[in-house]
């Protein structure tokens, strides 16, 4: 049998090694808990400009496409003012999952900011990535939701704008410039569709700042 000695030293090691084990999942949590949307589950904004950053430098690396979808779920604000904010959550991670379920595990999604959620789409040029936009579009008009108050259903449509690299943009910022444009063009033209960027023109250098595109989204 073991000394005293040695069954203290073993239940010491073990105590040591429930401590290790516990701190590497508080660690893991912790980083999860940084990058992701506590509500939809979704990254969040800091985790999605460190992808799209991953994913360009990718496409630079190797010569192939990326593109952006930028999804804002239409008269949001009269859901939240008629049903209240907990309905607005529960349509937020609704059509979250949506999203999610008509993209590739190689896609990233996350949750923009507000109602307006991103798509990053690796190896895919803009007809294919409309494509997919159309499909979540789809998708989430079909989607009826049962009322919080159990006093019948809710339903929302989303308005979508594509955009990719190198058809659309070269870098980051011009890229989620070009995706806003086209979700502006998208609520513009009466909403519940999807709106493809235009190639950018010389011509209209410094029009179209993130700044003034992320005005025209909002909407």
């Amino acid at each position: 049998g073991f000394s005293d000695s040695e069954r203290d030293l073993f239940a010491y090691l073990g105590a040591q090694a429930a401590v290790s084990i516990e701190n590497a999942f508080v660690h893991e949590r912790t980083r999860r808990q940084a990058v992701t949307d506590d509500l939809t589950g979704l990254a969040n904004a800091r985790r999605f400009h460190e992808a799209l950053a991953r994913e360009l430098e990718r496409t630079r690396r190797f010569s192939t496409e990326v593109s952006l979808v930028m999804a804002d779920i239409d008269d949001f604000k009269q859901v939240n003012d008629e049903y209240g904010h907990q309905q607005g959550d529960a349509v937020l991670v609704e059509v979250a999952r949506a999203m999610r379920d008509q993209c590739r595990e190689v896609d990233h999604v996350a949750r923009y900011g507000g109602e307006e959620m991103a798509l990053i789409l690796p190896q895919t040029d803009l007809p294919g990535a409309a494509e997919l936009a159309e499909r979540v579009r789809r998708a989430v008009a079909r989607k009826t939701m049962t009322r919080l108050d159990g006093e019948g259903e809710v339903s929302v449509t989303a308005s979508l704008g594509v955009a990719a690299v190198p058809e659309s943009a070269a870098d980051a910022q011009s890229l989620i410039a070009a995706a806003d444009r086209a979700l502006y063009h998208a609520k513009r033209a009466g909403k519940n569709r999807v709106a493809q960027a235009e190639p950018p023109r010389r011509s209209e250098a410094g029009d179209g700042s993130p700044g003034e595109a992320r005005r025209g989204a909002s909407v």
